[in-house]
């Protein structure tokens, strides 16, 4: 019997032991916990992680009805969170080798692929991610999807195909000049879980930032905890962007399930020395 979502933190022994782990797709969100300016929740990118991996379940289960999907738990934890009171930073050793490890353990037992849903562009939580995944790769040729490493370098970058997608521009997809917490981040959170944006969303002055701010004032700690235009978010934004979001998760699984390696090239990849994994 094949084709149900199951709580990998709700089974026992031996009925994850009757599974079929090689038609099995595991998933997990992980984001950390970080001030999203003053309207937005603490746990604003672990939510819509959330969001996204709800999404994918009915289309993977309409797309790979064969297969059944197994959640692990929400894990919160991210690196290069914004510096300030209530962000909680895990250094990014950790994101590695939690992740190799996860990957790890699961391959032991059979299964082959893990879908990863995140929204956190720390470049450091990035590279650790990337540098898990080809590790355990190569170890054990088990796939950790992480879609959100190629996808948010569409967004920072504006990629075409990405702003036609979603009806978005500069300054709205969020790359550097909407970076954290504006418009793209409170149009997607007013999609996923409205009642969690505060109200004064609305009234919100727009950030700008010049060549170099965003690392100051995101980096260094200044008062800074969103960049971009919040009042100009909207819900049919969000949406949007969650299509292309749960799009990008499909396609990267599906090469994946054709045997191709799950690398991605995250931002500052070819700067991975940063990261001391």
């Amino acid at each position: 019997m094949a084709g149900r979502t199951l709580q990998y933190a709700e089974l026992n022994a031996s009925e994850l032991a009757a599974l079929d782990p090689a038609r099995t797709i595991v998933l997990m969100a992980l984001s950390p916990l970080e001030v999203h300016g003053p309207h937005l929740p603490i746990g604003c990118d672990a939510i819509i992680a959330q969001e996204l991996q709800r999404r994918l379940l009915p289309r993977l289960a309409e797309r790979y009805p064969d297969y059944d999907r197994l959640v692990l738990p929400t894990v919160y934890a991210g690196a290069d969170t914004i510096p300030v009171p209530g962000s909680l930073n895990v250094d990014s050793r950790a994101i590695y080798y939690l992740l190799l490890s996860i990957g790890r353990s699961l391959a032991e037992q059979g299964f082959r692929y893990l879908l990863l849903t995140d929204n956190h562009g720390g470049p450091r939580h990035q590279i650790a991610i990337e540098k898990a995944v080809r590790k355990v790769y190569k170890e054990r040729r088990f796939h950790v999807i992480a879609p959100f490493l190629n996808f948010y370098r569409r967004m920072v970058e504006n990629d075409p195909a990405l702003l036609e997608a979603t009806g978005t521009g500069p300054g709205s997809s969020g790359d550097v000049t909407d970076a954290h917490a504006g418009r793209n981040e409170t149009s997607l959170m007013l999609a996923t879980a409205p009642d969690e944006v505060a109200p004064g969303w609305r009234s919100l002055p727009w950030v700008v930032v010049g060549r170099g701010a965003v690392a100051r004032g995101l980096v260094t700690g200044a008062k800074v905890t969103y960049v971009g235009e919040p009042r100009m978010a909207s819900a049919e934004a969000g949406e949007r962007m969650l299509e292309a979001h749960v799009e990008e998760g499909l396609a990267q699984l599906e090469r994946a399930m054709r045997g191709e390696p799950p690398h991605s090239l995250p931002l500052l990849w070819g700067l991975r020395w940063v990261e001391r994994s």
